[in-house]
């Protein structure tokens, strides 16, 4: 199985092979940091809702003109799905599977048992992402996870039973969160060898309870300078452990790179199911459902003839190719490749790669970028400051390209 994500691709090859993305909209409880949609699950009407999933896929599926080579199934917390309403979702969808290498789904740690993991196996999937964020009891507790550190090593070594492909995320820069703290961390995480590791610095969203306790004074956020030090850490101890650092936040051993995830960076298709779930074409056209669960539930499980008439449950999008080359800019600088020169040129033309070419000029002037003569990505010693060299790449807004 082909696991390592092409970093060359020209729009023609990325259009062959699609994703599909499947949000779970309900949560027992919402991680205080967390800004992403979803609901409790004690309102949760599983079997109407797979129903609105299974709707939406069989109505939407046709805007995919290339075979599924990804399916994820995020949240929320996918783990929640009782048994017979995730294996009546995987049955709906599977006769369009055929060409699909990973399967993912999120899951917690206080969700997985022997089995659980026996359904999703039945199912599909053939590869987890275990959300355990911290080790550390008190850190846990601070941020609303449900689980604690032990709970999360049995999990993970009931999972590493039976599959053979776990990623887990981590984060850090936590609350009261130590060098020391994420030194251990990042140990114990290691002595698990998870194939794939995410590892995010902790960010304060509009609208999360998190960052309604930082502004009313009743947390204090990690000062800036230990969430570099943590995350230049994080970048030493992965890659003398032998994981790849292969894009921003992401780390993997050699051959198990996240498809779905780097589908995204590569500007490939991906099909969205779901309240506030996103779609692309691979070329120009964006489309995001609203955020409004009953409406999502209501609009598809709708019986009336008079439904496919009606507004499309989404917002459309056509972006312009001055966006195109922010975006192709943007996320292609996230990854251990970076720009491949060629690949920008036939897709954007000869303009917009002298633009590209004069704005790095002063970039790979001072080093802060790297040329191989065939890509151009950002130096390791400038990692931490990445944000402001793509800024700088894009000086040139590309509207006259």
């Amino acid at each position: 199985m082909q696991r390592e994500a092409e970093g060359t691709d020209n729009i023609e090859v990325a259009s062959e092979r699609g994703g599909l993305y499947i949000h779970i909209a309900y949560c027992r409880k919402k991680c205080i940091y967390c800004d992403f949609f979803s609901a409790g699950d004690r309102i949760a009407d599983w079997h109407s809702y797979v129903n609105a999933l299974c709707s939406e896929f069989k109505e939407r599926i046709k805007e995919m003109a290339c075979p599924l080579r990804t399916v994820y199934i995020g949240g929320g917390t996918p783990s929640l799905m009782p048994e017979e309403e995730f294996l009546r979702l995987c049955e709906f969808i599977k006769p369009y599977l055929s060409h699909v290498e990973e399967f993912t789904i999120e899951v917690n740690p206080d969700d997985v048992d022997e089995h659980m993991l026996g359904v999703w196996r039945k199912g599909g999937v053939n590869r987890l992402s275990m959300g355990i964020q911290t080790f550390d009891d008190d850190a846990l507790h601070s941020i609303g996870r449900r689980h604690t550190g032990k709970e999360a090593m049995e999990a993970f070594h009931l999972a590493r039973n039976a599959f053979g492909n776990v990623s887990i995320d981590l984060i850090f820069g936590l609350p009261r969160q130590t060098l020391a703290m994420w030194r251990q961390d990042l140990k114990t995480a290691i002595s698990l060898r998870p194939e794939h590791i995410s590892a995010y610095s902790l960010m304060y969203e509009e609208g999360t309870a998190l960052t309604a306790l930082r502004n009313n004074g009743k947390l204090i956020e990690a000062p800036e300078e230990v969430t570099e030090q943590m995350f230049l850490l994080l970048i030493d101890e992965l890659k003398k452990s032998g994981y790849e650092h292969y894009e921003t936040s992401n780390f993997a051993l050699p051959g198990y790179r996240s498809l779905h995830n780097s589908s995204y960076w590569l500007q490939k298709p991906y099909l969205g199911l779901g309240p506030s779930a996103h779609s692309y074409d691979g070329m120009k056209t964006r489309k995001a459902n609203r955020p409004d669960l009953r409406g999502y539930i209501d609009f598809w499980t709708s019986s009336h003839p008079e439904k496919k008439d009606s507004t499309p449950f989404y917002e459309m999008e056509s972006l312009s190719l001055g966006e195109l080359i922010e975006e192709y800019v943007m996320t292609r600088m996230r990854m251990k490749e970076g720009i491949p020169l060629d690949d920008f040129r036939s897709r954007f033309g000869d303009s917009a790669y002298a633009s590209l070419m004069a704005n790095c000029k002063p970039l790979l002037k001072r080093g802060a970028l790297v040329s191989n003569g065939k890509n151009i990505f950002i130096s390791e010693k400038d990692i931490l400051v990445s944000d402001s060299i793509i800024l700088d790449m894009l000086v040139d807004n590309f509207t006259n390209v």
